[in-house]
C-alpha cells in the first residue's frame, strides 16, 4: 500500500511537471530570444544616432562599443559595408532597413538586427547588429536548470508527503491485520483499536464484532461436552432403569414394550443432542411457545420416573395463560433441567406451576425437600470432574440467551425455582426483566 501510494504520487507529480515545464521551457526560449533582439536593437539605435550627416565621413572612434559578443556594422545607402564587422555587401535585413524598416531575423547561427539611420523620407544608410544566438539558449539552459531543481524538490516533497501519509494511512491496516493473524492463532481476546479513520474504524468494529461472536460461539461450543453429558447421563440412568427392571421381573412381561420404551429414550436422548447443538450454534430463533404443551410433554416425560420412586409430578396452568416468546430448544431443556434438579436433589411431590405475572409468564418448580443451603450459589459452574453444578448453570445461560430470569425464588422450606419467561411485546423484543 505504502509503496502504491508512493508510486502513484511521484507519477501524478511528474506528469504534473511535464504537462507545465515543456510550454513554460519553449515560453523561457522565445522570451530570452526577444530579448536579446530588444538589446540588439537598442544598441542599433544609439549607433544609429552617433552617425553624422554623410555615412561616409564617419569616424570609426564616435560608434559606441558594442559589448562583449556583439558585431556592429554601418552600411550606406547602396549596402556596401562602410565600417565594422560584417559582410562587404549588406543583406536582406541591411538592405530592408535602407527602406525604411527595421528588421531583426535570424541568419544561420545569428540574430540579426537592422536599423535605417535618418528619416523615413530621406535615409541615409543602414546600422546592424548581430549576435550568436547561442547566448539566447545558454541563459534558458540555465533557467531549465533552475525550473529542474525546482522540479526535483516539488518530486522530493511530494514523495516525502505521500510517505507520511501513507504510513498514517497503513498503520490502521496493519494493525487489522496484526489482530486478525492473533485471532487466526487462537488468540480471541485480540479485539482492534479505533484509529480516528473512518474506513479503517469499520473494519475494526466489524472485526471486533466478529471476534466477540466467535468467542461466544466458542465457549458454548466447548461447554456443549459437558452440558449433553449432564442432560444424557439421566436419560440413560433412565433407559438403564428400565431395562434392569424389565430384566428382573419374574415372570418377565413383554421384552418389545421394554424395547419401544428404550428406543423412545434413545430417541429422547437424540432430541437433547440435536438441541444443544443448535443452542451451542445460535441456531434456533424465538417463537411464540406454547407453555402449556410444554409442561404437558414435560409431564409425560418424567411421570414414570418420578412414580418408580414413589414420588409425584404434579402440573398446574392457570386458566388463560398468556402467550410468551422464546425457543422452543431452550425451553425444553430448561424444564428438563429443573424437573432433573427436582428428582435427583429434592424429595416429595415436585410441582409444575406455570401463572401469569403481569409482565412476563412465570414457571415454579419446587419440591418437599428442606431447602438449599445458605450462601451456595446453585447457578456456579463447577469444576471439571464434578458432576452436580452442570444443570443449573446451563439452564440459567439458557434463560438469559432468551431474555428471561432464573433464579431461586425460595431456598426452605420447599425449594423453589422460578423462570421468568418474555411475554410477546409488538414494540419491543421483551420486557426488561433485570
Amino acid at each position: 500500500m505504502r509503496h502504491r501510494i508512493l508510486r502513484a504520487t511521484v507519477v501524478a507529480v511528474l506528469c504534473a511537471l511535464l504537462l507545465f515545464a515543456v510550454p513554460l521551457a519553449v515560453a523561457v526560449l522565445r522570451l530570452y530570444r526577444q530579448d536579446e533582439i530588444r538589446e540588439l536593437e537598442r544598441a542599433a539605435d544609439r549607433a544609429a544616432l552617433t552617425l553624422p550627416t554623410q555615412v561616409r565621413e564617419l569616424n570609426p572612434r564616435e560608434l559606441p562599443r558594442p559589448r562583449s559578443g556583439t558585431r556592429l556594422a554601418v552600411y550606406d545607402t547602396r549596402a556596401r559595408l562602410v565600417t565594422g564587422s560584417g559582410p562587404a555587401s549588406g543583406d536582406a535585413a541591411v538592405r530592408a532597413a535602407l527602406a525604411g524598416s527595421v528588421q531583426s531575423r535570424q541568419v544561420g547561427g545569428n540574430l540579426v538586427v537592422a536599423v535605417p539611420v535618418g528619416s523615413a523620407e530621406r535615409v541615409r544608410g543602414a546600422v546592424q547588429v548581430s549576435r550568436s544566438a547561442a547566448w539566447a539558449w545558454r541563459r534558458s539552459a540555465l533557467t531549465w536548470l533552475a525550473m529542474g531543481g525546482l522540479g526535483a524538490l516539488a518530486v522530493s516533497a511530494a514523495a516525502l508527503v505521500s510517505v507520511w501519509s501513507s504510513r498514517r494511512l497503513a498503520q490502521p491496516f496493519e494493525a487489522l491485520a496484526a489482530t486478525a493473524r492473533r485471532l487466526e492463532n487462537g488468540e480471541l481476546t485480540a479485539r482492534a483499536a479505533t484509529c480516528g479513520l473512518p474506513e479503517a474504524d469499520a473494519v475494526a468494529i466489524a472485526l471486533n464484532r466478529a471476534a466477540d461472536r466467535l468467542d461466544r460461539l466458542l465457549q458454548r461450543e466447548r461447554a456443549f461436552s459437558a452440558d449433553a453429558s449432564h442432560q444424557l447421563r439421566t436419560a440413560l440412568a433412565r433407559t438403564r432403569l428400565e431395562l434392569e427392571s424389565e430384566l428382573t421381573i419374574s415372570p418377565p412381561s413383554d421384552p418389545h414394550a421394554a424395547m419401544h420404551a428404550a428406543l423412545e429414550s434413545l430417541d429422547h436422548m437424540v432430541t437433547i443432542v440435536d438441541d444443544l447443538l443448535a443452542l451451542a450454534r445460535d441456531v434456533p430463533e424465538r417463537t411464540v411457545l406454547d407453555v402449556a404443551a410444554l409442561l404437558t410433554e414435560a409431564r409425560r416425560q418424567w411421570w414414570d420416573d418420578l412414580a418408580a420412586a414413589g414420588r409425584q409430578l404434579r402440573v398446574v396452568v392457570e386458566d388463560d395463560l398468556p402467550p410468551a416468546v422464546g425457543s422452543r430448544q431452550a425451553a425444553c431443556q430448561v424444564l428438563d433441567v429443573l424437573i432433573a434438579n427436582a428428582a435427583s436433589h429434592g424429595r416429595g411431590e415436585v410441582t409444575v406451576r406455570a401463572r401469569d405475572a403481569g409482565d412476563v409468564l412465570a414457571v415454579d418448580v419446587e419440591d418437599q425437600g428442606p431447602g438449599l443451603p445458605e450462601g451456595q450459589d446453585v447457578f456456579a459452574r463447577r469444576p471439571a470432574g464434578e458432576e452436580h453444578g452442570i444443570g443449573l448453570t446451563l439452564a440459567r445461560s439458557l434463560v438469559e440467551a432468551e431474555g428471561g430470569r432464573l433464579f431461586v425464588s425460595r431456598r426452605a422450606p420447599r425449594p423453589c425455582f422460578t423462570w421468568l419467561i418474555s411475554r410477546p411485546n409488538p414494540q419491543n423484543s421483551g420486557p426488561d426483566l433485570d
